[in-house]
């Protein structure tokens, strides 16, 4: 006589449970793509805002009637971005003789080739997330 009170998983049951399987790990996988390309977009966007407070500090130093004549429309690269892969441009607005409006904005191109805050050529946009704008009075 057969025993026949064996027990086990069928078949199905064993494809559905791999199926459920293959999408929980494919969207944990996901997941930790993402947070690897969160963590460049992070440490390039503390390289771009350093970078940026290290050229305020540095214009600071002028004397304020050579600010608009030595910074403005000055370019400069993000030390600790790949040479070539970003940009920061100073913009001196001073329509006020005693008082300057500074904008330093910075873009920087990701290593799948995502360019943030500028556009095609790494010209920076007023939407950057690297943007420092300030006023600085005449002394």
């Amino acid at each position: 006589m057969i025993n026949r009170s064996l027990k086990g998983f069928t078949l199905i049951e064993v494809l559905v449970a791999a199926g459920i399987l293959v999408i929980i790990l494919t969207g944990l996988l996901l997941t930790y793509a993402s947070c690897f390309i969160l963590n460049e977009t992070t440490r390039n966007l503390t390289f771009a805002m350093n970078a940026a407070q290290n050229v305020l500090e540095e214009i600071r130093e002028h004397t304020f009637s050579r600010i608009y004549r030595d910074y403005n429309r000055r370019t400069f690269e993000v030390p600790g971005i790949l040479s070539g892969n970003s940009r920061g441009l100073v913009e001196v607005d001073n329509s006020n003789p005693d008082l300057l409006r500074i904008t330093i904005t910075v873009c920087w191109r990701q290593t799948g080739g995502r360019i943030i805050g500028g556009d095609r050529n790494l010209n920076p946009l007023p939407s950057s997330p690297a943007r420092l704008v300030t006023l600085m009075a005449s002394r």
